[in-house]
């Protein structure tokens, strides 16, 4: 159960929609404002020296699970995890930023609940932009990213509390690439297009002891391998005037799949493998801007198909600030 809360958490802290809250604009239309969307990362820089900052609060209600063949089952013994998020952006030159994600959380279940709040995995990511908007503001915005997580939270020895786990363990690489797009309707409205791909290599393999989020118990000692992961989304911020945005956003992402070997405490081998995932999830959400440099978002991702994944509901709220 605390292997797939994890899970989410990392889609969540990893892909977090990190952006200036302003757009370019041509000399025909007044500036519009935009956050971001909730998950599809920042494809524009920041200018350099200028820092954006974007706590989410983020509660996932985990209500069922998609088995191997997609079909979805009900979970009666519901687990609820509480997040704080804390992606931060630099602008190390004008096509070049550097992101630290770091995240804590706590989890409940009927059983149980998590001793406090307990740090995440955590994210480091640096983007070079490949094109910009040009003078209009409107032209494809095109840039490639790389982001190492760093294994901070807590994967194994979780014999007195399992539910403690809210890491992976994994040192894992992604690379992506992210499209962006201002365009200006018939009406006058703006709307801006996001979209990334992305592509994680199988990192190497970790020991893992005891009790684990990989399913391990008391007295094991082993390895674990994860396999390829593969994330795409897409989003649409359609901006009614200058304080309100309207966000609809697609996600999708699959694992490979997670090889345990090792022996239990009795000193018999072990090897068993947890197939490989897939989660399709949406995400719509409302934007509204204080200023050009500050703008709240608030919406709810939840799944609408998976397999050998939760089915969950996560309402959130970002505070997106440039400074």
């Amino acid at each position: 159960m605390s292997s797939h809360l994890s899970r989410n958490a990392l889609y969540a802290i990893v892909l977090l929609a990190v952006a200036p809250a302003t757009a370019l604009a041509s000399s025909e239309h007044p500036t519009p404002n935009f956050t971001g969307p909730l998950v599809t990362p920042a494809v524009n820089t920041l200018p350099a020296g200028m820092l954006n900052v974007e706590p989410y609060l983020i509660y996932t209600n985990v209500r069922g699970h998609y088995g191997n063949a997609g079909s979805r089952h009900t979970r009666h013994d519901h687990a609820r995890q509480w997040q704080v998020a804390l992606p931060m952006i630099y602008g190390l030159g004008d096509t070049t930023a550097l992101q630290l994600t770091l995240s804590a959380a706590r989890t409940s279940t009927h059983g149980g609940h998590t001793d406090g709040m307990r740090m995440g995995d955590s994210a480091v990511r640096v983007q070079q932009r490949l094109t910009g908007a040009g003078d209009s503001g409107t032209g494809w915005v095109t840039a490639v990213s790389l982001t190492q997580r760093l294994p901070t939270g807590q994967y194994h020895h979780l014999d007195t509390n399992p539910l403690n786990g809210l890491g992976n363990g994994m040192a894992r690489t992604t690379l992506a690439y992210g499209v962006q797009k201002l365009q200006w309707l018939p009406d006058g409205q703006a709307l801006r297009w996001r979209g990334q791909v992305a592509w994680s290599p199988s990192p190497g393999p970790i020991h893992v002891h005891g009790t684990s989020v990989y399913g391990t118990g008391r007295g094991f000692h082993g390895n674990v391998r994860q396999g390829q992961a593969w994330n795409a989304s897409a989003a649409a911020e359609y901006a009614l005037n200058a304080q309100w945005v309207l966000v609809a956003e697609a996600i999708f992402n699959r694992t490979g799949t997670v090889h345990v070997a090792g022996s239990d405490a009795w000193g018999r081998y072990r090897h068993y493998d947890h197939n490989p995932t897939e989660e399709l999830s949406l995400a719509p959400a409302v934007e509204y801007h204080f200023s050009p440099t500050m703008g709240l978002i608030a919406g709810v991702q939840f799944t609408v198909a998976g397999r050998n994944a939760p089915a969950y509901v996560a309402p959130q709220a970002a505070l997106n600030m440039v400074f």
